[in-house]
């Protein structure tokens, strides 16, 4: 079990600095290579008449509620290692998203925490934790990338990098991707290389999103996908029972299978930001990195 229990804090570590890591490989590879751009996957002919439908529709199956709280269920794979842990996460909308891991469903190993300013690891066998500004991640900032992002994933949601809020229907063009789904992509010419390449894949029978995709350029090789399946009624929306995030650096691949349950609304959140006691040592990203390639 202890053994288990490092090998989820390791991959914990690996998907924070895989985050951090792989955008700036592919950024610095997208300045030097310049219009060597992955765009979108779909090339039908754009469709006309039904992306106001389709943008709307999905606006309307937003989640409204500002918490939500969940069990779950998460395996996550790097590097040829994988591990399984149950947890539960809490949702407070344009505060903050926390996974909290446990080791038997006893006690706390591991915390991640994504806010709007930070992100935040802590490794609670090792008595240390991790916080990185989310404007020390420049490649990220660079192209509007940033905790709003990630919370539109975790929610379910379309979005447009470097845009808060709900988006509109100017915001997407569509195209046809098969008899019951369509892509919608960002309209318009867009210099920044990852909001060219984010496409959503929706089913047009039910009007879910069942797949976010961000790809950067082909030589920095990363992409970051989102697939969601399993849907329920929550509180009289849909929302997704699993949710899967896969993050592919320099052709290796990072996992996150994620599997919700007893998923409820709670408004009722707030001040759930770790504040880590004086027992816990803060190290330095870099030494996060050492850790990991030893």
């Amino acid at each position: 079990m202890k053994n288990n229990a490092f090998n989820i804090i390791r991959l914990i570590l690996i998907f924070a600095a895989v985050i951090v890591i792989a955008s700036c490989a592919s950024k610095r590879k997208a300045v030097k290579e310049g219009a060597d751009v992955v765009t979108s996957v779909v090339t039908t002919t754009p469709s006309t008449g039904r992306q106001e439908q389709t943008v709307d529709l999905l606006n309307n199956n937003r989640q409204t509620a500002r918490g939500m709280r969940s069990k779950i269920s998460v395996r996550l794979a790097a590097g040829g290692k994988s591990a399984s842990t149950g947890g539960t996460l809490k949702m407070k909308r344009d505060e903050i998203i926390q996974l909290s891991l446990t080791a038997l469903g006893l006690f706390e190993i591991g915390r991640l925490e994504l806010t709007p300013d930070y992100l935040f690891v802590q490794d609670r066998i090792n008595k240390q934790y991790m916080q990185v500004a989310w404007s020390d991640i420049e490649p990220l900032c660079s192209v509007g990338a940033d905790f709003f992002t990630f919370q539109s994933l975790f929610w379910n949601e379309i979005f447009v990098l470097g845009q808060r809020g709900v988006p509109a229907q100017k915001d997407f063009r569509e195209t046809s991707s098969g008899s019951n789904q369509v892509a919608l992509t960002p309209a318009g010419q867009h210099t920044a290389v990852s909001q060219q390449a984010l496409q959503f894949l929706v089913n047009t029978t039910q009007i879910l999103l069942e797949r976010a995709a961000l790809t950067a350029t082909t030589g920095g090789n990363l992409s970051v996908t989102c697939d969601y399946a399993d849907f329920e009624r929550l509180e009289g929306k849909q929302f997704p029972k699993q949710m899967n995030l896969a993050i592919t650096a320099r052709s290796k691949r990072y996992s996150a299978d994620i599997t919700f349950s007893n998923l409820q609304v709670d408004e009722s959140l707030k001040n759930l930001a770790t504040k880590p006691s004086s027992g816990y040592r803060k190290v330095a990203f870099d030494d996060i990195i050492r850790q990991l390639v030893k």
